[in-house]
């Protein structure tokens, strides 16, 4: 085993990012992160489409494979689609992003604090807005 050290190379500085999600019903909620690095990335794709195969399983649809190493885990309109899916599904199905959702506090928090990690983790901008009543991920311009 050898260690290679980069005498050049500095360690990336903390990067800020807030994720705002917007239900269908119209409730926001937001959460501010501060990423290390952008060494997380393979986990959070993984947790992604882990959520996206698992619902669409559960749904009865099929879940097109991706072949092979030459398959882009950071596809960004990929990840997009799969974000929104997982979103708009929990946001249907069970209100996990509104207040008044019947899933137990401890558990919506988590579900919220995971998920909404790994979308910062994944999406480029420092500012992104999850909108479900539009059906679009942006880097939410404008948004304080």
């Amino acid at each position: 085993m050898s260690l290679i050290i980069h005498p050049n190379s500095t360690p990336s500085a903390p990067i800020e990012k807030r994720v705002t999600l917007k239900t269908k019903a119209g409730q926001m909620l937001s959460t501010d992160f501060t990423l290390q690095d952008e060494n997380g990335r393979h986990s959070a794709a993984e947790y992604i489409y882990h959520l996206y195969t698992s619902i669409k399983e559960k749904l009865g649809e099929v879940v097109i494979a991706q072949l092979g190493d030459s398959a882009d885990p950071y596809n960004v309109a990929e990840i997009k689609k799969q974000i929104l899916f997982v979103a708009a599904f929990h946001d249907s199905m069970f209100g996990t992003f509104n207040q008044t959702s019947d899933i137990s506090a401890q558990e919506r928090a988590d579900f919220i604090e995971i998920f909404l990690l790994a979308a910062a983790t994944l999406m480029p901008g420092r500012n992104i807005m999850i909108d479900l009543t539009k059906n679009t991920i942006s880097d939410g311009a404008g948004l304080n």
